[in-house]
């Protein structure tokens, strides 16, 4: 299947396609925002991408959070989540979306806000794994994500970002599974993301 775009993506979940146009135009302003490194319309394809490729036809709620899940991304703030499910409701109103479904892609972005999916729910465990992917990417992958979030993290003094960066990461190591799903090629994922997270921990702990 090609790699999705935004077009693509709203045109497969858009109830009046006529309104397309300026939703688009609204979230992909929002992606060219220059303080996003890793959390922009790249991001969001590469999310997009793997729903595609772990179910043949995914939800349109589903669909719908994996686009506006980072439509708020201000990195001196702990609500992104909320308030990108806030703008979602607005901006899922104007293409015609149904409220049940409003109201469904705001429970699943708001669930990205610390990634721990309901258990036996698909769509949560789909987004959160899919949102999550990269931690489990090969060496060059993940310094260029661990690259671009420091950038988006310029703001932070150095001694500040490697204790508070440690600290999330090992929250993740902590957990029995950073992965819930059995799709392809995230049982592989698991161990090189717990690899990748453990190699950054060390060098946060050691440089400086």
């Amino acid at each position: 299947m090609p790699k999705p775009t935004l077009e693509s993506a709203f045109a497969a979940i858009a109830p009046q396609p006529g309104a397309m146009a300026g939703a688009i135009l609204r979230l992909r302003g929002r992606f060219e925002e220059p303080h996003r490194a890793y959390h922009n319309e790249a991001h969001t394809l590469d999310v997009l991408a793997r729903l595609y490729e772990w179910t043949d036809d995914p939800d349109v709620s589903l669909v719908a959070a994996a686009l506006y899940h980072d439509a708020i991304y201000d990195p001196t703030r702990s609500d992104n989540e909320t308030r990108s499910a806030a703008l979602s409701a607005e901006e899922l109103a104007l293409v015609g979306f149904r409220p049940v479904m409003i109201e469904w892609t705001a429970i699943l972005i708001e669930m990205t806000a610390h990634h721990l999916p309901s258990p036996g729910v698909p769509s949560q465990i789909l987004l959160s794994d899919a949102d999550l992917f990269v931690l489990g990417g090969t060496p060059d992958e993940y310094e260029s994500y661990r690259k671009a979030i420091r950038a988006e993290y310029a703001h932070v003094p150095e001694d500040a970002w490697r204790t508070g960066r440690a600290r999330v990461l090992a929250r993740f190591l902590e957990r029995p599974r950073i992965f819930h799903g059995d799709w392809v090629g995230v049982a592989g994922h698991e161990e090189r993301a717990r690899g990748n997270l453990a190699c950054e921990i060390d060098s946060l702990t050691v440089e400086g």
